[in-house]
C-alpha cells in the first residue's frame, strides 16, 4: 500500500488530480446510480494530517467519501472492487474542497461490492484510505 500511495500522491502533486477534476460531472454518478446521501452511517475513518476521511453509506446500499477539518485544495474520492480488493476503478467521484473545511464525493450504489475512501492533503504527496468496506 505505501507505493501505491507514494505513486498516487506524485501523480496528484504533478497535476493529474486537476485533469481528473476536469472530467468529472458533478451528479452524473448520482443520477445514473440512483444514490442519495440521505441518512448516513460512518463505516469506516482514517486520519490524515489531522482530516478526517469518511466512508460513509445508507441503508439503500450507496456509499460516498468525505473528508472533514481539510482546506481548500485538498482531494476526495472512492474506489471501488467489485473482486473482494484485488483491482478497483479508482477515482470515483473526486472532488476538491474549494471553501470551507470539508467535502463529500457523489454517493455510488455499492451492493455487493468493497468500497473505501481515500483523501489527499493538498500540500503532500501521501494519501490515505478507509479499509474496504
Amino acid at each position: 500500500m505505501g507505493i501505491r500511495n507514494v505513486l498516487l500522491g506524485a501523480l496528484a502533486t504533478a497535476g493529474l488530480a486537476g485533469a481528473m477534476l476536469t472530467a468529472v460531472t458533478p451528479g452524473a454518478a448520482q443520477a445514473a446510480e440512483g444514490c442519495t446521501t440521505k441518512y448516513p452511517k460512518t463505516a469506516a475513518v482514517v486520519t490524515l494530517r489531522s482530516r478526517a476521511i469518511e466512508l460513509r453509506y445508507n441503508s439503500q446500499g450507496c456509499a460516498w467519501g468525505r473528508i472533514l477539518r481539510g482546506s481548500p485544495g485538498d482531494l476526495i474520492w472512492v474506489d471501488r472492487s467489485f473482486d473482494r480488493g484485488r483491482t478497483w476503478q479508482p477515482h470515483l467521484g473526486i472532488r476538491q474542497i474549494d471553501t470551507g473545511g470539508s467535502q463529500h464525493t457523489e454517493p455510488f450504489n455499492n451492493k455487493g461490492n468493497l468500497i473505501r475512501a481515500c483523501g489527499k492533503v493538498s500540500n503532500y504527496p501521501e494519501v490515505h484510505c478507509t479499509t474496504w468496506r
